[in-house]
């Protein structure tokens, strides 16, 4: 996309360079200069929510934490942060006591997005207008509350309807304002924030934007899928799903990839709904690290996503080149597999079981060499269908950032609990099913400058 930014942006910009290198205060506690100049026209707002390299990427450390990825001890050694090294092998501190990337990155994100919502409020516009202030307004809300959730799933414990009203959540900043000093909250008032953001956002965006770093309602109904899910509420997430594949039900067929390109998949391809990715952590650029190898031999012979995602270095290491990007940046964004996959362990739990096998072979139909006979799946009852819809999912949405808060809600379901292990030379490293290392810790930084409650660890 082409950047235009002004010359205030720029002040905006060198601020968040200061804020971000900063380890004497947390990102919430910093003051900036009020003589900032700050956006003022609708123009101004497009072009500081244009900006892909700030709101267009998120969090990444709990896709190294999953069960993805497998490492040496000399390939862990070779990642350039400590936050990286000590994710994967969830150690009691991840930062050590610097600042956090995905939480900086994403309550900066926050700070645009309120920036945005505070400056339309004192922008006059006239009919003519109206359905740009709308569309600046809902993407707005889109980015903050999209980055609130990201925080709730690495930085508060699993959503459980039963104590969310009382577990700690994450600060929820509502206003540009430096001065507001929200605390943490619960968890539920966090997803009740969230909820409200995304539901006054369906009124406000159109249905799909004119570049895919722009979201649209259906990237709103995606979203909405997906978080209802991590609540556990199937009804609704089926809902919001259903919305999305109606108008976006275009799926890949795998047939039509190169399975011997580096990248065989296309940055503008038929899925993408909305494109967003994982900050560019190095353990994703290392040649060194290989998917799981429990994932990667999983997959039938005559399923494309064996050639389509993985590339082998030999030595039984396997890296992940089936990013939706187009390049070697890890895709955490929304696409209509995920949708199909949310919708399908949906009706699975709600006792459809013949539209849930549906969802699922109108997929995997897209996934399967066309030389071969597709077997298509059937299920008996709902516990079958969810055991292959999950096992799918694992397959499908590896390295998307979904694992981590699927590991989270499933460990909740004794028939799903995993306990995660990792072998590094002579040393064990076992994350079994609640551990309180699921919640990541908040940055020291952030603690030491504003009195913020710590996580459990």
């Amino acid at each position: 996309m082409k950047k235009s930014f002004r010359s205030e942006y720029i002040t905006i910009v060198l601020l968040f360079v200061f804020l971000l290198s900063s380890c004497e205060k947390g990102f919430l506690d910093e003051k900036p200069d009020q003589s900032l100049v700050v956006p003022t026209t609708l123009s101004d707002m497009q072009a500081l929510l244009d900006n892909v390299a700030i709101m267009n990427y998120g969090a990444g450390l709990p896709i190294l934490a999953s069960d993805d990825y497998t490492v040496s001890r000399s390939t862990l050694n070779s990642f350039s942060t400590a936050a990286e090294r000590n994710a994967y092998v969830w150690a009691a501190d991840i930062h050590e006591g610097g600042v956090s990337e995905d939480w900086n990155a994403l309550y900066q994100q926050i700070f645009y997005a309120n920036v945005v919502m505070d400056g339309l409020q004192k922008v006059e516009v006239n009919s003519a207008q109206q359905s740009e202030w709308n569309r600046l307004m809902g993407s707005a809300l889109f980015f903050r509350a999209y980055a609130f959730y990201q925080l709730a799933e690495e930085f508060a414990a699993p959503y459980d309807a039963s104590a969310a009203a009382t577990l700690p959540g994450i600060p929820v900043k509502l206003s540009s304002d430096v001065n507001e000093r929200p605390g943490r909250g619960t968890i539920a008032s966090v997803y009740q924030s969230v909820q409200s953001d995304f539901t006054k956002a369906l009124n406000l965006l159109p249905v799909r934007q004119a570049v895919a770093t722009r979201p649209g309602r259906h990237a709103v109904w995606a979203l909405l899928a997906r978080i209802d899910l991590t609540m556990q509420n199937y009804k609704e997430a089926k809902r919001f799903a259903d919305s999305c594949i109606s108008f976006s039900p275009a799926l890949i067929d795998f047939n039509t990839l190169s399975t011997s390109s580096t990248r065989p998949i296309a940055l503008d391809n038929a899925e993408t709904i909305f494109n967003y990715y994982m900050i560019d952590y190095s353990f994703a650029a290392s040649a060194s690290i290989s998917i799981s190898p429990e994932i990667q031999s999983s997959y039938d012979d005559h399923d494309l996503r064996k050639l389509i995602y993985f590339r082998s270095r030999g030595n039984n290491v396997f890296n992940f080149k089936g990013n939706y990007t187009g390049n070697r940046l890890l895709f955490t964004g929304l696409a209509t597999d995920e949708v199909y996959l949310i919708r399908a362990e949906c009706l699975a739990r709600l006792n459809d079981i013949g539209s849930a096998m549906a969802d699922l072979n109108t997929l995997m139909k897209m996934r399967w060499d066309n030389k071969a006979v597709f077997p298509g799946f059937s299920a008996e009852n709902s516990n079958e269908a969810l055991q292959k819809i999950l096992t799918e999912r694992r397959k499908e949405l590896i390295t998307r950032g979904t694992r981590w808060s699927d590991l989270r809600r499933l460990n909740q379901d004794s028939r799903f609990a995993v306990t995660l292990s990792r072998s590094l030379d002579n040393d064990t490293y076992d994350l079994p099913p609640g551990d309180d290392r699921y919640t990541f810790p908040i940055p020291q930084n952030e603690i030491n400058g504003s009195g913020i409650e710590q996580n459990p660890r």
